[in-house]
């Protein structure tokens, strides 16, 4: 095993094709032996085709994102329910546009984009790794990350991709001092998810440490690379001056969080459609689901201080602003697939596990996301 290496190509062909193409291979298995008529959960009425096959895309989260793409936003304050403008514009418009060229499937570009971003993540992730680790660590890295059990929403009509992609790209870009490239990428993050605003603090925190950084050695360069940080600012500043324009709520999109539930102030959720006969409340993916969440959050958070002792506060800063807000709002739901996206964690991972147990846990990591896949593609809940 100590023997193995890969090089870039080989490293970012093994997470693509090794990942990413088995997920859509397991969830297709799923609905056409399986499938999800009657569904499973009230969240499956909603449908694009009545086909198994064609509505496979067609799951959770999407409905929002497909939404935008095809009709726009829609904000009625007056009315609790889980709306589609807390869900940020960048990755929908891509679909849009994509959707258009591919005859009117917005779907099926959606998938394009999502696996598209994830080979140029790996590809970026790949160099910032053999930056900060070594070339020795970079490609477990990335077969750490591709093949961790919330990966699998690299390989749905999520921005899980996108925004592994954009993030990764603009550490990369200021690490290096390439402050335009991570000033745009920036911006583009701060377009895709409401978190995306908080990549703004790491960025400024490379831009500050010039001695790691030599592309950013003169007052003057710091300067620019420090307002080159605020990208991810201004990403969200443009989508709120949207919302203002369109609804009079330029904040629209944190107002809209509520609908989610505040757990702990005491806060419920707006109502999801109506029951289905025959569906129990609590059922045994959502307990294993939350295991794995709370899990995957106690790892990480332990990770922080490793992390910023060894790689600079700015990667220790990017896991603590990702991890303690949702769990404050929300406690720990979809926690699993927020970290997916945090690589400075993988970074890490890639460090403490000895290279003769790195292929047992990559492997151990795939069965779970394939069977998290399987549950994914027949409705139950994974989140």
């Amino acid at each position: 095993m100590s023997q193995v290496r890969f090089t870039r190509g080989g490293a970012v062909a093994l997470a693509v094709l090794g990942t990413r193409l088995p997920v859509l291979l397991v969830g297709l298995l799923a609905v056409t032996f399986v499938g999800t008529v009657p569904p499973p959960v009230r969240e499956a009425v909603w449908r694009v085709s009545p086909d198994e096959i064609t509505n496979m895309l067609a799951r959770w989260d999407t409905a929002f994102y497909y939404s935008i793409a095809t009709d726009g936003y829609a904000w009625n304050p007056a009315i609790f329910r889980h709306e589609n403008v807390v869900f940020f514009p960048l990755y929908p418009l891509l679909m849009r546009w994509g959707g258009w060229l591919l005859g009117g499937h917005p779907l099926a570009a959606g998938l394009v984009i999502s696996l598209a971003s994830f080979t140029a993540a790996m590809t970026l992730l790949h160099r910032l790794a053999a930056l900060e680790l070594g070339e020795d660590y970079a490609w477990p890295a990335l077969l750490l990350i591709s093949s961790f059990p919330y990966a699998l929403f690299f390989s749905a009509v999520y921005t899980e991709s996108l925004f592994l992609f954009l993030s990764v790209g603009a550490f990369y870009g200021m690490r290096r001092g390439y402050v335009g490239r991570a000033a745009a990428l920036g911006l583009a993050a701060g377009l895709t998810r409401p978190n995306g605003f908080w990549l703004a603090l790491p960025l400024v925190l490379l831009a500050v440490a010039p001695a790691q950084h030599p592309g950013i050695a003169t007052r003057r360069s710091r300067l620019v690379a420090f307002l080159a940080a605020l990208g991810p600012l201004a990403g969200v500043a443009l989508y709120s001056a949207f919302l203002e324009w369109r609804f009079h709520d330029a904040l629209a999109w944190l107002h809209g969080q509520a609908a989610w539930g505040l757990p702990l102030l005491g806060r419920p959720s707006a109502p999801d459609p109506a029951p289905l006969a025959n569906v129990t409340a609590i059922k045994p993916t959502e307990v294993l689901t939350w295991i794995g969440n709370i899990a995957a959050f106690l790892i990480a958070a332990s990770s922080i201080g490793p992390i910023s002792r060894r790689f600079g506060h700015a990667y220790g800063a990017w896991l603590a602003v990702n991890l303690f807000p949702p769990v404050a709002s929300h406690l720990f739901i979809s926690i699993g697939r927020f970290i997916a996206v945090l690589f400075p964690f993988f970074f890490w991972l890639s460090l403490r596990i000895p290279r003769s147990r790195l292929l047992h846990v990559a492997a151990a990591f795939t069965a779970c996301q394939l069977l998290l896949a399987a549950w994914f593609f027949l409705w139950r809940p994974v989140v």
